[in-house]
């Protein structure tokens, strides 16, 4: 399981994480939480994390877990 968190006072709060693999490619995990996308390839072993549409108000630091 990974999850994309943003840092506040040293601690992480999810904004989205990843559940089970797809039918049809069952090694790949796929969450959307607004306009964050996670996605996790563990065939090669790729982790895509899609931020669209920031505005200033979402500065700040992000971290996976």
């Amino acid at each position: 399981k990974k999850v994309w968190c943003r840092m506040r006072e040293n601690k992480c709060e999810p904004i989205v994480e990843t559940t089970g693999g797809h039918a049809r490619h069952p090694y790949e995990k796929k969450a959307r939480n607004g306009n964050v996308t996670i996605v996790d390839n563990q065939y090669y072993r790729i982790i895509t994390i899609t931020m669209a549409n920031l505005q200033a108000k979402d500065s700040g630091t992000y971290s996976c877990a």
